[in-house]
């Protein structure tokens, strides 16, 4: 005879709930490794099939400030967020700020998570574009809209999943995501192999003497 262990009912729920954790996992994941691949084929078909040329931008000052126009563009989803977040906590009444309140909406939790995690991830890309802008030759300065470009319909895409609840999000997330991080390493490259006068950590002597101290006595 064959003994076939009896399956409780809180055994049977927590299987059911693994199993469902683990497919949400794998879904992300692939979500995320579709956008590891789409990521590098849309800048290489923005930068060679997009109608547009970048002005011509040669001081470091100018730079910076063509950088911080082009992302104005990318705070729209943020902006956007916060008033569709402002009419989802007029509707359901939700006026106190989440902590103080015990019952939190879904709908306004969604998008109030949207909002935060689109400002943190704006100041990182903010930052590393703004960087990355004053190493880069004037042929590459195209990439300056271009990955604007791209974080905004990374960020679109990933609210629309995150309020459908869909596993697609992942997929949006990196949209978002891998420029900071592609960004991060090719700042950091910049910096580490910047050598002679240009390099940031390149101290020059001085070029005269300096002065002679004077006494207290004259």
């Amino acid at each position: 005879m064959q003994y076939y262990p009896e399956w409780t009912e809180e055994q049977d729920d927590k299987y059911y709930l693994c199993d469902d954790l683990c497919g949400e996992k794998l879904k992300v994941s692939l979500a995320m490794v579709a956008a590891a691949i789409i990521f590098p084929l849309l800048v290489w078909g923005g930068y060679a099939l997009l109608p547009f040329d970048s002005p011509l931008v040669e001081s470091t000052p100018i730079r910076v400030v063509y950088t911080l126009r082009c992302a104005f563009f990318a705070i729209i989803p943020i902006v956007l967020g916060m008033l569709v977040l402002g009419v989802a906590r007029l509707r359901y009444s939700t006026l106190k700020p989440l902590y103080e309140s015990k019952l939190v909406n879904k709908e306004v939790a969604i998008h109030w998570h949207f909002v935060h995690e689109s400002l943190a991830l704006f100041l990182f890309f903010f930052l590393q574009l703004a960087v990355m802008a004053t190493y880069i030759s004037q042929d590459l300065v195209k990439l300056v809209p271009l990955l604007t470009i791209i974080f905004v319909f990374g960020r679109l895409i990933y609210w629309l999943c995150l309020c459908l609840g869909s596993s697609i999000r992942g997929f949006g997330f990196g949209l978002s995501f891998l420029p900071i991080l592609v960004m991060l390493g090719t700042n950091l490259y910049f910096v580490c192999s910047s050598v002679g006068q240009g390099a940031i950590f390149d101290v020059e002597p001085p070029t005269t003497a300096p002065p002679p101290r004077q006494r207290f006595w004259g």
